[in-house]
């Protein structure tokens, strides 16, 4: 919803600065009822790219588990179509 109101904004031609934006996003997240970050935060840099990629590691091996390509698929289609005409 919100990138629509951006995008909505840019085809207005509406100039708006990061001031502005920053407005608007809090003004959004209140009207959705979510809080709005007002301090730096507690956690460092560091920790959160740390936690983000043990939690992309795990979420890559399951994915890497069950993954299957395009080109994958379209072989298993083949062979069911070859097994069709037979």
């Amino acid at each position: 919803m919100y990138i629509d109101y951006a995008e909505f904004q840019a085809a207005r031609g509406k100039v708006m600065l990061m001031k502005d934006w920053a407005e608007k996003l809090d003004v959004f997240l209140k009207y959705n009822e979510q809080e709005v970050l007002v301090s730096l935060g507690k956690v460092s840099h560091e920790v959160a790219v740390a936690l983000a990629e043990e939690e992309y590691d795990k979420f890559r091996d399951i994915q890497d588990q069950t993954y299957q390509s395009d080109f994958d698929k379209l072989c298993e289609a083949s062979k069911s179509l070859k097994s069709d005409e037979k």
